[in-house]
């Protein structure tokens, strides 16, 4: 039986991460919570078989409700199976491993079907960066005022996929905002079907990212947001320093060094950091993560920035928030640090217990900014 509520391992905090975005229509709290009261931790097989059992029912649900003429029902639906079949694959090991590749298409299939239903318009993309090609999602926002719209570009992190970040930002739409998803190097189908690595220059794939974004006639070029989660802690400041058509920063979970501050830091994640970089080995890693750093950019990051790290983060060093709010350049910068004090929550890894209001302050802060 995994307690997600309070996390203590990798196995009940996968089940917290999907119970934060099952609030904002990643899935099913209840669904989550039974499933999770008949798996146990370590058990990789049983968590696979466990969650692509509940998303092949959530899926024949969807259909129903489709073929029934219950659009909304069915959008619900996809979605949630979406994440189920997401969430099945986490635990699932190697480079070359058929059984990731598959649960992906499968996921992105079902978030696909979804976002047809999907009022205001989910509009799936395409990023060209030199010769790679990104898959990504242009969300419309949700009554948006007059004249052009405002946009943040949300980047994931380690193992994120666009499909599944889209609950971790729907609240950016809800906020009448645009909302940019792109699997950049490292993440979602640049990972699993082109097997494209990340990368320590990652400004490249991003400045491509804002390109396509100010293209679009319908956003102000003036009034883009860059959030980074996770991982996306190091990505997203990447990113900011070299871009000044980046208005605002946030990075949920900041990152100064990524050797030090995540590879070194948590082992389990070792493995996952080796495949994102091409299936290396662990001392080819090591060298590789030198360069994956912001000490000699961090001082470009000009924009408004914040950053938000919980105390009791696991899976990344609250020290790499510390460093990198001392050295970027910005004379308007906040670090928010969450210590969970008097049962408060948000201690832990991107404050997954606390989103209804760790999300709300980053994006009112976001607003006075764009």
């Amino acid at each position: 039986m995994l307690d997600f509520l309070s996390p203590t391992e990798p196995y009940s905090a996968q089940t917290l991460r999907l119970a934060a975005e099952a609030q904002a229509g990643g899935g099913d709290v209840f669904e989550i919570a039974r499933l999770a009261r008949t798996l146990d931790a370590g058990d990789a097989d049983g968590w696979e078989k466990g969650w692509r059992g509940l998303a092949e029912a959530t899926e024949t649900r969807a259909r129903a409700a489709l073929a029934a003429g219950h659009r909304h029902t069915a959008m619900k639906a996809f979605f949630a199976a979406n994440q189920y079949w997401r969430q099945s694959d986490v635990f699932l090991t190697g480079y070359d491993n058929p059984k990731k590749a598959a649960a992906f298409r499968k996921s992105q299939e079902l978030f696909r079907e979804g976002a047809k239903l999907h009022a205001p318009k989910i509009e799936v993309i395409e990023v060209r960066c030199g010769a790679e090609t990104y898959d990504g999602y242009f969300c419309h926002p949700v009554n948006p005022a007059p004249g052009k719209w405002p946009a943040v570009f949300l980047v994931g992190g380690a193992d994120a996929f666009a499909e599944e970040i889209f609950f971790s930002g729907r609240a950016i739409i809800e906020r009448g905002w645009a909302m940019l998803l792109v699997d950049t190097p490292g993440r979602g189908s640049s990972s699993y079907l082109k097997k494209i690595p990340t990368r320590a220059d990652y400004e490249v794939p991003g400045m491509a990212s804002i390109d396509w974004l100010v293209g679009r006639p319908e956003i102000d070029p003036n009034r883009i947001g860059l959030i980074g989660i996770s991982m996306a802690g190091y990505y997203a400041p990447r990113i900011a320093a070299f871009d000044r058509r980046v208005k605002a920063l946030v990075a949920w979970a900041g990152c100064y060094d990524l050797l030090a501050d995540l590879y070194l830091f948590h082992q389990p994640l070792q493995a996952t950091v080796q495949r994102l970089l091409g299936g290396v080995t662990d001392a080819e890693a090591r060298e590789r993560l030198k360069t994956f750093n912001l000490k000699d950019c961090a001082k470009n990051i000009v924009c408004p920035t914040l950053i938000t790290h919980g105390t009791a983060d696991r899976l990344m060093s609250v020290e790499g928030s510390r460093k990198l709010h001392a050295a970027i350049g910005a004379t308007d910068k906040t670090l928010k640090i969450y210590d969970g004090a008097n049962g408060s929550g948000g201690a832990g890894h991107c404050q997954y217990d606390i989103w209804n209001t760790s999300t709300a302050f980053m994006l009112d802060w976001m607003a006075a900014q764009i």
